[in-house]
């Protein structure tokens, strides 16, 4: 009898299921479905075998036929149950679920499975051996291998035709593995003595294990729980197939920057064992220090999170405190991938507890459509500058104006900065931003008006982001080059908090710039942590005093001998001071009594327009001449 590629195809099948079923379970639909795929697979090979021997024993007269018929046909409706079954494992993860025609396409397919069955039931079906070539046939039979190829094909074409919707690796293996059972189908129609389908169906599922179904991706090594990519798969699959659930996350912060690598590594081994001690959820590893479980009830999530608080709480030999995320009800969020935006956003938040709710997501979609105005305002040059003033107490003149940006959205409203600047800098907008208004600065200087009203120099901000990590000699250079205008026009304003953060970096881009003619100021002075040696080593023309800072100086006692005293120490390094936040004749006196070189504020004027700007300069600047 011809049966040893089918035993040898059911051992390889019986061993996948083996270890497919001691393996740590997340509870995927893709997983459940292969389970079944595979299942079809080794009991059609065992009706395979069988239906071998039966034909055989009938042949030599100790089995009746009409036995060997059913047990022929029991296989080749098995044959078909497993094509289906891998139709509806690929098209389950591809289709989607909620449109009508796939609903409609997915009961028309099941509807010709049914009938097949049915109809290979009631044709005929006969069979033949001669010695090792042992096989059925008939109309039975033929619309079986019908049938396999139209969900074989089926399988292939919704493949290709959602590629670009998973990985590549996954769409080899899909292609793969329908391929070589297609072929293997083909041949057997063609010449029904040489018996592979079975062999092809097995080494197809050999690959899909390997491919896509193989768990080492899905666990953390050092820790024994789901990664990051499990987490990833297995909230996509809850939001895909409508299953609430919730959701805790631990984060760990290190309260020293000298904990070495052992006390990292026990205390993320005890918080892996505490999570897996909790019960039967799945547990995940998805950063270094940050870990989270998945539950279906958000009482239990709730009664959980408490007891890796109070564990938490009670270890002392590590200096650490934990931080915590909580969402009660996936529901509330639209799917995964503001899912995942609401776990990125709110796990670096400075509260020790954070609970998912209603404000919280409004708040993050308000960050996602300021996201989008910005886009939108960066497309379609919706993005403009208005100019506050400085004035000169010497001159007694403006002859400076500090740059500041603003959104026009379609209606015409203006947006201020402090809607979007802080979204623009996590999101990284901030250096299209920066580079869009800093070309038109570089405009309006090169149009002539702004020497014309008697401007010397302009203010612009720079964005931590962009002096830090690109170059910005090359924007600003090059912008220069382009208006052909001086570099003496340009100051740039670096915040104090900004210039903290990486330092030998921007000092390096500060002197190349410099070296080129454009000066520095340094912004909000007053609101960072700076020491006396970062201070005095700022490569820096003017200091510009915080408006907190300047308000301070007029409430609080304390403050102006502070202000009075940085003062003096400003221009004994030979810098000059600019006074924001100035908005009465009464603190602007004062500030010219201290010292300070220049005033900005509501006291003299609102940041304006260009054109505004201009008629402002136009008569003040005039009636000082």
């Amino acid at each position: 009898m011809n049966i040893e590629l089918q035993c040898c195809a059911l051992f390889i099948v019986f061993t996948i299921t083996v270890m497919f079923l001691r393996e740590k379970k997340l509870d995927l639909m893709n997983r459940k479905l292969f389970f079944r795929a595979i299942c079809a697979c080794f009991v059609c090979l065992f009706f395979d075998i069988f239906s071998i021997i039966m034909i055989d024993q009938t042949v030599s007269g100790s089995v009746p036929h009409s036995a060997t018929e059913i047990v022929c046909k029991l296989y080749i409706m098995l044959l078909v149950l497993q094509g289906y079954f891998g139709y509806v494992y690929a098209s389950t993860s591809l289709l989607p679920l909620e449109k009508t025609w796939a609903k409609n396409l997915r009961i028309v397919f099941h509807l010709i499975f049914v009938a097949g069955e049915v109809l290979i039931l009631v044709l005929p079906i006969d069979f033949f051996a001669d010695g090792r070539i042992v096989y059925s046939y008939g109309p039975s039979t033929s619309v079986a291998y019908l049938l396999s190829a139209v969900y074989i094909i089926s399988t292939i074409v919704t493949t290709i035709a959602y590629r670009n919707q998973i990985p590549g690796r996954r769409f080899v293996a899909m292609l793969f593995w329908q391929g070589i059972w297609l072929l293997a189908a083909g041949i057997q129609f063609l010449v029904p003595s040489l018996l592979l389908v079975g062999f092809a169906s097995a080494f197809g599922m050999v690959i899909l294990y390997i491919q896509l179904e193989n768990p080492s991706e899905y666990y953390d090594g050092s820790t024994g729980l789901f990664t990051t990519n499990a987490l990833s798969a297995y909230i996509h699959d809850k939001y895909k197939f409508g299953r609430q659930f919730s959701m805790f996350t631990a984060k760990i912060h290190f309260l020293s920057n000298y904990v070495d690598y052992n006390m990292e590594h026990d205390a993320v081994i005890r918080t892996a064992r505490a999570l897996v001690a909790l019960g039967p959820e799945p547990a995940f590893r998805i950063d270094d220090d940050t870990f989270c479980v998945v539950y279906d009830d958000k009482d239990r999530m709730f009664e959980k999170a408490a007891d890796i608080k109070r564990q938490k709480d009670g270890v002392k030999d590590i200096p650490a405190k934990g931080t915590y995320l909580l969402i009660p009800d996936s529901h509330e969020l639209s799917g995964p991938d503001e899912f995942f935006r609401f776990l990125h956003t709110y796990l670096e938040s400075e509260q020790e507890i954070v609970i998912c709710d209603k404000a919280l997501i409004n708040e993050l979609r308000d960050q996602i459509r300021i996201k989008k105005m910005i886009d939108e305002a960066l497309r379609n040059d919706r993005v403009e500058v208005f100019y506050q003033p400085f004035y000169n107490i010497k001159k007694s003149c403006f002859d400076v104006a500090e740059a500041l940006v603003r959104i026009r959205l379609e209606n015409g409203e203006i947006v201020a900065p402090p809607r979007f600047i802080p979204i623009a800098e996590e999101s990284g907008q901030i250096r299209s931003i920066g580079i869009r208004v800093f070309e038109k600065v570089c405009e309006f200087i090169a149009s002539g008006e702004a020497g014309k009203v008697g401007l010397e120099k302009i203010e612009i901000n720079v964005s931590a982001a962009q002096f830090d990590r690109d170059d910005p000699e090359r924007f600003v250079m090059e912008n220069i080059q382009k208006y052909d205008i001086s570099p003496e026009w340009i100051n740039l304003e670096i915040t104090e908090t900004a210039a903290t953060k990486n330092w030998d970096i921007m000092l390096d881009n500060m002197h190349r710039l410099i070296d080129k003619g454009v000066t520095f100021s340094l912004d909000d002075f007053g609101t960072g942590r700076s020491n006396i040696d970062y201070f005095v080593n700022m490569p820096v023309k003017t200091v510009k005093f915080d408006n907190t800072f300047t308000q301070g100086f007029f409430s609080n006692d304390r403050m102006k001998p502070v202000l009075t005293g940085m003062t003096d120490i400003v221009h004994k390094l030979d810098m000059g001071i600019v006074a924001e936040g100035i908005e009465t004749e009464e603190q602007a006196r004062a500030m010219k009594e201290m010292g300070v070189e220049y005033i900005q504020g509501y006291y003299y004027s609102r940041p304006l327009p260009k054109d505004e700007l201009i008629k402002f300069l136009n008569l003040n600047n005039s009636m000082n001449e």
